[in-house]
């Protein structure tokens, strides 16, 4: 955590002469990124210097409060800095709504902003909730969230402020949202910042409190009908070839994706068709379903459609009990894939080659041990049919003996090493 009140926590760089202790004159809090007002002690500079927190935690950015000039910091210009300069740039001067909701009233607490323009991105930090409400009980919580996260408050928060903006246009700041943030302050004693940690852990338990829906389990995994579940986008493909994908570049350089994205959705339908299809053969009783937001061609005498156009709260809340009872989702890569591996037991990923660098950043784990490996399959944005079938049947189909083979005596494997005095007789072992 950040101390914001009393006395604001001194963490900023000049960024003009490298002067340490900077005074701060304001905290900032307008949008996606946490900010402060200074005023270099040893050359005067004015300056806004981000907060290092969420996604932004390795990369802080300063601005020229009278000149606009932007510093960079140590870091490489990336994605982050657009987004930032934007912000910045894009300043939106009306009135924000907000809706504050206080659940239990505290002098001392610490201020969770999840604000973003990337579901995704709001979604893992929401995450962040349960290190405070279960580590700091006598310091309340209060979550700054798009209203749409309404749904996914937890139980144990102190307070919520719902922004009622799209998440479009939180890639903008906004001063009015800056102005009712400030004049909360006068209400405590004490405040602190989370540093709202962009992919932290969350256990089972802390994901049926966040969604109230039970994560798929594990002991009814043979006695549950087995269940695979689609989860389809249609802004980006899993691709039938390399020509699909260069008539998706295409379409995006020519700005013809609302006529692009139709092809590539029923193409993408009729592979999912195939993947059915494959698995019906292997198995004599099995549930499909399909969610997203889409509507193109249709699964009728293939799966359970559950697609829609317009996404709600009881929409997601749907499509999470068909996660919890699924025991492999299949979707490509990008946020809709966070609440989906949540809930369910297993995944197979499409996962375009421009986005290896990214694995597993839309995951969320549910496993500590080698089962991380078993149910979370990888494959390219190319890849047939028949092998997405092979790796849905495999993990509903071997696990038992997977488990009984590779997991059951995992703790025995490991009292035999911690136990090993000798150090250089492992070597060995470990290099092999």
């Amino acid at each position: 955590m950040i101390k914001l009140k009393p006395n604001p926590e001194a963490i900023f760089n000049c960024p003009e002469c490298e002067a340490t202790h900077a005074i701060i004159n304001k905290i900032i809090i307008e949008s996606v990124y946490p900010m402060a007002d200074c005023r270099c002690t040893n050359c005067g500079y004015e300056f806004y210097q981000s907060y290092p927190v969420g996604h932004a935690s390795l990369n802080v950015f300063s601005i020229g409060k009278l000149n606009g000039k932007f510093y960079q910091g140590k870091n490489e210009h990336t994605w982050l800095s657009e987004s930032f300069i934007h912000s910045q740039k894009n300043s939106k001067k009306n009135a924000v709504p907000v809706r504050k909701i206080i659940y239990k009233q505290y002098k001392k607490v610490v201020i969770l902003n999840t604000l973003d323009s990337l579901y995704g991105h709001v979604l893992l930090k929401l995450y962040n909730a349960f290190r405070h409400i279960e580590g700091e009980p006598d310091i309340g919580l209060i979550i700054i969230a798009p209203k749409i996260f309404e749904w996914l408050i937890p139980a144990g928060c102190a307070e919520a402020w719902l922004v009622d903006l799209k998440l479009s246009e939180l890639i903008n700041s906004h001063e009015g949202l800056e102005k009712f943030i400030s004049l909360q302050f006068d209400r405590f004693d004490e405040i602190y910042l989370s540093k709202a940690y962009s992919h932290p852990m969350i256990t089972d338990e802390q994901t049926e409190q966040l969604t109230r829906i039970a994560p798929f389990n594990l002991t009814e995994y043979k006695t549950n009908n087995p269940t695979v579940t689609f989860v389809l986008r249609e802004d980006r493909f899993w691709f039938a070839s390399i020509f699909d994908y260069w008539l998706y570049r295409l379409c995006r350089k020519l700005n013809w994706l609302t006529w692009g994205n139709k092809i590539l959705a029923k193409r993408q339908v009729n592979i999912v068709r195939k993947v059915i299809t494959e698995i019906k053969k292997r198995f004599a009783s099995i549930e499909f379903y399909v969610v997203g937001l889409g509507n193109q061609a249709s699964f009728e005498g293939y799966a359970i459609d559950e697609r829609t156009t317009k996404m709600d709260a009881l929409v997601e809340a749907r499509w999470c009990k068909i996660y919890s009872k699924s025991h492999v989702v299949i979707g490509v890569h990008g946020s809709n894939m966070l609440l989906p591996t949540a809930l369910a037991a297993g995944c197979v990923e499409i996962l375009p080659e421009d986005r290896y660098g990214n694995m597993v950043q839309d995951i969320t784990v549910r496993y500590s041990d080698r089962r991380q490996l078993f149910f979370y399959r990888f494959v390219n944005q190319y890849t047939h049919s028949r092998s997405v079938a092979n790796m849905a049947e495999a993990i509903i189909r071997d696990y038992s003996l997977y488990k009984e083979n590779m997991c059951a005596n995992d703790s025995h494997v490991m009292g035999y090493f911690n136990d090993q005095s000798n150090e250089a007789a492992m070597m060995p072992v470990m290099d092999k």
